[in-house]
């Protein structure tokens, strides 16, 4: 038998000190790993009876179709059970059971329309999302970014939501600017700031602030973090007076005019996007824009390039993507194009698009809500109120099982007397 841990002991001996803290040399901290594992045993124990919970709801609502009844309508109670569960047990001490259910939350939120529900819990969300941005790292601030925008979308303005930006605005710009953090997760949290900022500040001075924060991350060279930070500044420009807007074009175009040149496709893509976008804004405030931009003629000709551009050392995929988008935007800087774009909605129902803006608008919109969009767009009023869709229209309940058994068998009943009569008449005819 091999033999660890010094001399004369046995690999049984050798776990068992392990377990208990020893190395066959020295005792070490007894005490304080007592405390620190009944922690853990507590946050874990609580953990398994919570996800135990939530398995049994789970089990009962996929019973009946996913949280929902035989008529396709939403089981508030289920969804109120799985809520306070997940909200209870994302602010135990456990990162990953804290990271675990801020998903299953952010799920909820993203598929299910629960403003009220949600209202009614206001104070237990806020303290978890303040608590998860205070001692979470990495992954689990990216999560509660998203999570912060989808309360907002959610709630709207039965909250206060200016008190909501600026509660949360802190812990936001302190993960953006947190070089120890993954550069990918932290160009994701720009653009979750700036949505939240979207949704809920009226505040100049809050728009000036995350403004002159996006103007330096534009500089940067990492693509992720230039992407996110033009679009958060498009998006920013959507609700900016034309007096902010001048200031902030005379100031970002010229540099933004650089980045056509940059050597990935999709930051050329954001930046001739960010480009027609401030066309578009600038002949709003001022119908002589065009003649006041400097060098209109070379920055054509670096569009008209780039919508024909069929450089070979290029991917295949990447020059079809940029012919397509640029030949949009130089027609559109040339005063030659507009914007026209239907989103489906429901059966009865589209909402068009004809503006720069409001199609930067709703692009952020769906990066936060992803495959939900329609449903927000069709049952959330503040989403709704956003782009002008007025009140949310009475919904069809869809037809429940039971009445399509119901409906087979009264069609299957008149079809057996059609044919009973249809061969009545049939032998009356021979008789005669």
């Amino acid at each position: 038998m091999g033999r660890r841990g010094g001399k004369g002991v046995s690999d049984e001996d050798y776990v068992v000190n392990k377990r208990n803290g020893r190395n066959g040399k020295g005792k070490r901290g007894k005490g304080r790993e007592e405390m620190e594992t009944s922690d853990i045993e507590d946050d874990l124990s609580s953990y398994v009876s919570n996800l135990s919970y939530q398995q049994n709801i789970d089990k009962e609502s996929l019973g009946e179709g996913s949280l929902t009844g035989e008529s396709g309508i939403e089981d508030n109670d289920v969804l109120d059970q799985q809520l306070d569960v997940s909200l209870e047990a994302a602010a135990l001490k456990n990162s990953v059971v804290r990271v675990k259910n801020l998903k299953i939350i952010q799920e909820l939120l993203s598929s299910k329309i629960m403003g009220e529900t949600l209202f009614k819990r206001k104070g237990e969300m806020l303290d978890v999302l303040i608590k998860s941005f205070k001692i979470g790292k990495g992954s689990e601030r990216l999560t509660t970014s998203q999570l912060t925008v989808l309360y907002g979308l959610q709630c709207g303005e039965e909250i206060d939501m200016e008190s909501l930006y600026t509660e949360i605005k802190t812990f936001l710009l302190s993960a953006v600017n947190d070089g120890s953090a993954d550069v990918a997760q932290r160009a994701k949290i720009i653009f979750k700031l700036a949505v939240l900022c979207f949704l809920c500040s009226d505040n100049i001075d809050d728009r000036k602030e995350l403004l002159v924060l996006l103007r330096e991350k534009v500089k940067q060279n990492d693509p992720d973090v230039i992407i996110n930070s033009l679009a958060s500044i498009s998006l920013i420009l959507t609700v900016c007076s034309p007096t902010e807007r001048r200031n902030v074009i005379q100031m970002l175009l010229p540099s933004v005019r650089t980045l056509l040149k940059n050597g990935n496709v999709e930051v050329r893509i954001e930046a001739g996007e960010f480009i027609a976008h401030v066309f578009e804004l600038g002949r709003d405030y001022d119908e002589l824009f065009d003649e006041q931009v400097e060098d209109l003629e070379d920055l054509l000709e670096d569009l008209d390039k780039l919508q024909t551009d069929g450089a070979k050392f290029r991917a295949k995929r990447d020059r079809k993507v940029q012919r397509a988008s640029f030949r949009e935007i130089y027609a559109f800087v040339c005063g030659e194009g507009d914007v026209n774009e239907q989103v489906k909605i429901s059966l009865n129902e589209t909402l068009t698009l004809t503006s720069w803006s409001e199609r930067v608008q709703y692009g952020a919109i769906k990066e936060i809500l992803g495959t939900s969009t329609s449903l927000h767009l069709q049952q959330n009023i503040f989403v709704r109120e956003i782009f002008g869709l007025g009140a949310v229209p009475l919904r069809i309940e869809p037809v429940s099982r039971g009445d399509k058994i119901e409906m087979k068998k009264l069609n299957a009943a008149c079809h057996k007397a059609r044919q009973k009569n249809m061969l009545k008449q049939r032998d009356k005819r021979m008789v005669v």
